[in-house]
């Protein structure tokens, strides 16, 4: 459930991306599934972007952040990453993720960004590629 508004909740626009790479087998397979994902949890983050982002071709988006791992879930609201790890490609896993972000107040969402913050990602920059893979 998103909470609403309130002076100690974070505030800002939502974007959940799904860092891939074109050549990963496990994100190929991935990515239906994803975008279903992105469908049924609109009501999660009413108004989120959802990305699907081949890492590759959108490296200088990127800068020099680098997964080790696909498929990586990364959450961000306004300008604050609040996750960014490789999840195993099951959809309840990323739900309950994204549902327990959505539910952060102010305080714990300086706790979750503050180890993220050296990674230099902003996940504004990029673009969805859903329609290209």
């Amino acid at each position: 459930m998103h909470p609403a508004a309130t002076p100690e909740a974070p505030q800002g626009d939502w974007i959940v991306a799904c860092l891939c790479a074109q050549w990963c087998g496990i994100c190929r397979g991935w990515h239906e599934a994803f975008r279903e994902l992105a469908r049924e949890s609109a009501a999660l983050l009413p108004g989120a972007r959802w990305l699907w982002v081949d890492v590759e071709s959108q490296a200088d988006a990127l800068g020099d952040f680098e997964p080790e791992n696909f498929p990586v879930l990364a959450v961000q609201q306004g300008a604050r990453l609040l996750y960014c790890a490789a999840l195993p490609q099951q959809a309840g896993n990323w739900r309950r993720m994204v549902q327990s972000l959505g539910a952060l107040d102010e305080p714990q969402a300086r706790r979750w960004a503050e180890p993220l913050r050296d990674l230099g990602l902003d996940l504004r920059r990029l673009r969805d590629e859903a329609q290209q893979a």
